[in-house]
């Protein structure tokens, strides 16, 4: 036998122990494996067991909170609908306001006109019976006197 081959069957020999030593650990650990599977495997069922019932009022919330969300829009629509037309009313009654003003503003004219008139009316009338009141004496004022009286 030559050196190569002795170290041949050594290797053989390492990797033969190494090997037995291998599967007599993985068939110690098999089974603590599956012990261990099988309690996450029942860990899993709790687990799913419990959260059913959360996932189904979490899906009852969401639904509620959808609803008042919607209602909410809703509400907000008919609250800008109001605003809406609230301000066309006022919109519509400040226009209704000016035009009163402005017509309320062309009588006072008139009013204004008509008491002027009514005033330098009767103002000529009163000096024309101041002046007829003296007599023939107002009748000979010279032309100067009669322009600056009127």
């Amino acid at each position: 036998m030559t050196f190569y081959e002795i170290l041949v069957i050594l290797s053989l020999i390492l990797w033969i122990l190494l090997s037995v030593t291998l599967i007599i650990g993985l068939l110690r650990l098999l089974p603590r494996l599956i012990n261990a599977l099988r309690q996450l495997e029942s860990m899993s069922d709790e687990f799913l067991k419990k959260a059913v019932p959360v996932l189904d009022q979490s899906q009852q919330l969401l639904d509620q909170v959808g609803g008042v969300a919607a209602s909410l829009a809703d509400d907000v629509d008919r609250i800008d609908r109001t605003v809406i037309r609230a301000t066309s009313s006022v919109e519509s009654m400040v226009e209704l306001a000016e035009d009163r003003v402005s017509e309320i503003n062309a009588l006072l004219e008139v009013a204004v006109e008509e008491a002027e008139e009514t005033f330098f009316s009767t103002a000529a009338i009163m000096r024309a019976l101041r002046l007829g009141g003296r007599g023939r004496k107002s009748r000979r004022r010279s032309r100067t006197e009669r322009r600056r009286l009127g």
